[in-house]
Protein backbone atom coordinates (compact mmCIF):
# COMPACT_ATOMS: atom_id res chain seq x y z
CA UNK A 1 0.00 0.00 0.00
CA UNK A 2 1.24 3.46 -1.14
CA UNK A 3 2.07 5.89 1.51
CA UNK A 4 -0.34 8.61 2.35
CA UNK A 5 0.53 12.33 1.88
CA UNK A 6 0.53 14.57 4.98
CA UNK A 7 -2.47 15.48 4.01
CA UNK A 8 -4.61 13.00 3.34
CA UNK A 9 -4.44 11.15 6.17
CA UNK A 10 -7.54 9.08 7.19
CA UNK A 11 -10.00 10.87 10.01
CA UNK A 12 -9.05 8.12 12.34
CA UNK A 13 -5.40 8.74 11.67
CA UNK A 14 -5.42 12.77 12.27
CA UNK A 15 -7.23 12.89 14.71
CA UNK A 16 -4.93 10.24 16.61
CA UNK A 17 -2.24 12.18 15.46
CA UNK A 18 -3.43 15.26 16.65
CA UNK A 19 -4.50 13.53 19.93
CA UNK A 20 -0.60 13.12 20.60
CA UNK A 21 0.33 16.62 19.64
CA UNK A 22 -2.36 17.81 22.52
CA UNK A 23 -0.76 15.23 24.87
CA UNK A 24 2.29 16.19 24.17
CA UNK A 25 1.07 19.90 24.52
CA UNK A 26 -0.78 19.17 27.81
CA UNK A 27 2.56 17.29 29.72
CA UNK A 28 4.90 19.74 28.88
CA UNK A 29 7.11 17.52 26.44
CA UNK A 30 6.76 19.04 23.03
CA UNK A 31 10.20 20.76 22.96
CA UNK A 32 9.94 24.51 22.60
CA UNK A 33 12.18 24.63 19.42
CA UNK A 34 9.22 22.80 17.84
CA UNK A 35 6.17 23.61 19.86
CA UNK A 36 5.29 26.08 16.88
CA UNK A 37 5.63 23.43 14.27
CA UNK A 38 3.33 20.76 16.80
CA UNK A 39 0.66 23.87 16.76
CA UNK A 40 0.68 24.39 13.10
CA UNK A 41 0.20 20.95 12.28
CA UNK A 42 -2.56 20.36 14.79
CA UNK A 43 -4.28 23.20 13.11
CA UNK A 44 -3.79 21.38 10.09
CA UNK A 45 -5.20 18.42 11.78
CA UNK A 46 -8.39 20.26 12.62
CA UNK A 47 -9.33 21.72 9.42
CA UNK A 48 -8.84 18.27 7.74
CA UNK A 49 -10.88 16.27 10.37
CA UNK A 50 -13.43 19.52 10.02
CA UNK A 51 -13.86 18.92 5.97
CA UNK A 52 -13.90 15.32 6.72
CA UNK A 53 -17.30 15.53 8.63
CA UNK A 54 -18.71 17.87 6.67
CA UNK A 55 -18.53 16.22 3.44
CA UNK A 56 -19.46 13.00 5.12
CA UNK A 57 -22.63 15.07 6.50
CA UNK A 58 -23.09 16.03 3.13
CA UNK A 59 -23.18 12.70 1.54
CA UNK A 60 -25.13 11.28 4.59
CA UNK A 61 -27.78 14.13 4.12
CA UNK A 62 -27.80 13.10 0.64
CA UNK A 63 -28.29 9.31 1.10
CA UNK A 64 -31.05 9.86 3.70
CA UNK A 65 -33.11 12.25 0.96
CA UNK A 66 -32.52 9.82 -1.86
CA UNK A 67 -33.82 7.34 0.62
CA UNK A 68 -36.73 9.55 1.42
CA UNK A 69 -37.73 10.18 -2.43
CA UNK A 70 -37.50 6.57 -3.27
CA UNK A 71 -39.88 6.10 -0.21
CA UNK A 72 -42.16 8.65 -1.30
CA UNK A 73 -41.84 7.21 -5.08
CA UNK A 74 -42.78 3.41 -3.82
CA UNK A 75 -45.63 4.88 -1.86
CA UNK A 76 -47.26 6.66 -5.06
CA UNK A 77 -46.87 3.63 -6.95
Amino acid sequence: MAARKKNDASYAEAAGELDEILDEIERGSADVDVLSEKVERAAELIKLCRDKLATTELKVEKVVKDLAESGEEASEE
